[in-house]
C-alpha cells in the first residue's frame, strides 16, 4: 500500500463513500463496503476514521447544497429579459426539474442524509447544515428575483424561504420516486404561483 498523507487518504475514502452511497444508498455506507470500493484494507479505514458513524459525517460534510447551472441561467436570462416577477418565478419551474434530473443522485444523496440524519444522531449536524444551505439558497435567490422586479412581500422573506425549501423537497421527493416529469414540473409551477401570491400591496410591505 502507498502511503499518502492522511488528509488525502481521509478524501480518498470519503470518495469512495460518496460511490457507495450513490450506488447503493447511505445505509450502505459501511467500513467494509468503503475499504472494498476504494481498494483498501479495512484497518486504513479505521486508521482514518474512529467509526462509521464518523466516516458518514465527513461524507456528508463534503456534499454542498448549492443552486444548478440550470437554474442560475434561467434567472439571469429572466432578469435580462425584464420579465415581471410571476414570469421570472414561472421561467425557474422548467429549470428546477432541469437541475433535478441532472444532478438526480445527489439530490437523492441529500435527501437520504436527511431522513437518515433524523434517525442517526452523528449524522444529524450534517443534515441541519444541509437544511441551512438550502434554506439561505432559497432565501438569495427570491431576493434576487424580488429585487431585479422591484417587488416587496407581505410576509417575512425568511418564511417564504422556508416554505420554498420545504416544497422544492417534497417535489423533488415525489420525481425521484414516480419519475413523473409533467407532475414535477406543475408542482414547481404551482410553487411559483404561491410564491407570487406572498407579493405585497404597497401598503403591506414585510422585510
Amino acid at each position: 500500500m502507498n502511503r499518502m498523507p492522511l488528509a488525502v487518504r481521509r478524501a480518498q475514502l470519503v470518495d469512495a463513500a460518496l460511490r457507495v452511497a450513490a450506488q447503493s444508498g447511505v445505509e450502505a455506507v459501511t467500513i467494509r463496503a468503503v475499504a472494498h470500493e476504494a481498494g483498501v484494507s479495512l484497518g486504513t479505514v479505521h486508521y482514518c476514521f474512529h467509526d462509521k458513524d464518523e466516516l458518514l459525517d465527513a461524507m456528508g460534510q463534503s456534499i454542498s447544497v448549492e443552486a444548478s447551472d440550470q437554474i442560475r441561467a434561467a434567472i439571469g436570462a429572466g432578469v435580462q429579459a425584464g420579465l415581471d416577477f410571476p414570469s421570472l418565478l414561472q421561467q425557474c419551474a422548467p429549470a428546477l426539474l432541469a437541475g433535478l434530473k441532472r444532478y438526480r443522485q445527489v439530490r437523492l444523496l441529500l435527501l437520504e442524509i436527511a431522513t437518515t440524519g433524523a434517525r442517526n444522531s452523528a449524522l444529524r449536524p450534517t443534515a441541519r447544515s444541509h437544511l441551512e444551505q438550502s434554506t439561505q439558497m432559497a432565501y438569495q435567490l427570491v431576493n434576487t428575483l424580488a429585487d431585479a422586479s422591484g417587488v416587496q412581500f407581505a410576509v417575512d422573506r425568511g418564511v417564504i424561504a422556508r416554505i420554498t425549501t420545504a416544497l422544492i423537497d417534497g417535489i423533488e421527493l415525489a420525481w425521484l420516486v414516480d419519475e413523473d416529469d409533467d407532475r414535477a414540473l406543475e408542482g414547481f409551477g404551482a410553487l411559483a404561483d404561491l410564491i407570487s401570491g406572498y407579493v405585497a400591496a404597497p401598503s403591506t410591505v414585510s422585510e
